[in-house]
C-alpha cells in the first residue's frame, strides 16, 4: 500500500516567528502614521522653536502608569473539533510607560481574568497618541504572553484602539478594546473591553 502523504504541521519557533514579522510591521505602520501626523501639525507660528508650528509644550519624556478595569470574552476552538469554549470573565490590570514623542511611547504590563479562566497576560508594545486635546485617540500593539494557570503559556499579539479625555496636565481617563491572538493549537482568541486611568509624572 502507497502511503497517504500528509502537510508538514507548523511548528511553535514558526508560528512565533510569524507573529513577530507581524507585530513588527504593525509597529512600522503605527511610527509612520505618527510622524505623518507630526509632520502635518501648523497650530503654532511658523519658525518657531517647534519646528512646523505646534503646542509650545511637549509631552516627550514621560512617564506614566496606567490602570484598567473591565471584561474579557475569551473564545476557544479546540483543535481535535471538541465543543467550542465561550466565556466572559472580569480583567484587570495595570502598565508602566515612557513617552518618547508627544505621538508615541512605550510600555509594558500585566493584566489578569479573573473569574474561572484565572489567566496571566504579560505584555510589551507601543502606543501611537493621535492628540486632539482634550479628547486623544490612539493605537497600540503589544506582544503578549498569555498564561493560563492550567495549561501550556503561548505567544500573542494584541493590537487596540481606545480614546481618552485629559482631566488635567497629569491626569487621563478613558476606554479601550483589545483583540488578543493567541498563537497555540487550539484557535484562541479574546476581546477586551476596558476603562483606564492614567497618570502622567
Amino acid at each position: 500500500m502507497n502511503a497517504t502523504p500528509t502537510e508538514p504541521r507548523t511548528g511553535p519557533t514558526q508560528i512565533i516567528q510569524r507573529g513577530v514579522a507581524v507585530a513588527l510591521v504593525l509597529i512600522g505602520l503605527a511610527g509612520a502614521s505618527g510622524v505623518m501626523a507630526q509632520e502635518a501639525r501648523t497650530d503654532g507660528p511658523e519658525g518657531s522653536e517647534v519646528g512646523h508650528g505646534g503646542y509650545p509644550w511637549q509631552n516627550r519624556g514621560q512617564f506614566y502608569v496606567e490602570g484598567m478595569f473591565g471584561a474579557a470574552a475569551v473564545d476557544i476552538e479546540p483543535e481535535g473539533g471538541g465543543a467550542d469554549v465561550s466565556q466572559t470573565d472580569l480583567v484587570s490590570g495595570v502598565s508602566v510607560g515612557y513617552l518618547m514623542e508627544d505621538w508615541l511611547s512605550f510600555q509594558a504590563g500585566y493584566g489578569y481574568i479573573g473569574g474561572d479562566q484565572k489567566t496571566s497576560l504579560y505584555s510589551v508594545g507601543v502606543r501611537n497618541l493621535l492628540s486632539y486635546e482634550p479628547i486623544n485617540a490612539f493605537l497600540s500593539l503589544d506582544a503578549e504572553l498569555y498564561s493560563p494557570d492550567v495549561g501550556d503559556t503561548h505567544f500573542g499579539i494584541a493590537p487596540g484602539v481606545g480614546a481618552e479625555v485629559m482631566l488635567n496636565q497629569h491626569l487621563r481617563a478613558g476606554l479601550r478594546y483589545q483583540r488578543d491572538l493567541i498563537f497555540a493549537d487550539d484557535n484562541i482568541s479574546i476581546h477586551r473591553f476596558a476603562a483606564h486611568l492614567q497618570l502622567r509624572f
